[in-house]
């Protein structure tokens, strides 16, 4: 075998154990600022792609330390550690990926984005960027949310949001 055929071979193997990698500690900030900057700057342009298949994961790129929850097939930001723990169970579930760049950006979600239901109603909504999308019992486990950080709020907060598309 020689090293031409051999290098197409690594790129696979690499992208797969990128794509499956699991249990990556979650960090809000860089610790180098440049690092940072640079995995931003070079995304902010980019389109990507529509991956609807990775709904519910939390992935980070290998070279980051930004992590991203997948909603209709995008990526959004999770701006911090304490928006990340208001939401999710721990950080046992996120993956690291070679690179998120080829997923369509769609925004970071709300600093200090939560879940909510009411008193009267056992139904739990994400709150996030002026939206409130239900979360269905089956996509609260798969999602890898905090069922005990969910906050109960009067029902007039929740009527006043207009409602997204449901996390099934």
């Amino acid at each position: 075998m020689n090293k031409n055929s051999l290098m197409p071979r690594v790129a696979v193997v690499l992208a797969t154990l990128g794509a499956v990698t699991a249990g990556a500690a979650f960090s809000a900030h860089a610790a180098t600022p440049q690092l940072a900057t640079a995995a931003v700057s070079t995304v902010a342009g980019t389109q990507g792609e529509l991956f609807p298949e990775l709904n519910g994961l939390r992935i980070r790129a290998i070279n980051s330390s930004d992590t991203y929850l997948v909603l209709d097939g995008k990526r959004h930001l999770i701006p911090s550690s304490v928006t990340y723990n208001a939401l999710f169970r721990s950080t046992d579930g996120v993956r690291l990926v070679l690179t998120t760049a080829n997923i369509t950006d769609g925004g970071p979600l709300t600093a200090y984005a939560y879940l909510a239901r009411t008193a009267e109603d056992a139904t739990v909504y994400l709150v996030s960027n002026g939206t409130k999308r239900e979360i269905t019992p089956t996509a609260l486990d798969k999602y890898g949310f905090n069922v005990q950080a969910v906050r109960t709020t009067y029902p007039s907060v929740l009527a006043a949001l207009p409602s997204a598309t449901p996390l099934t």
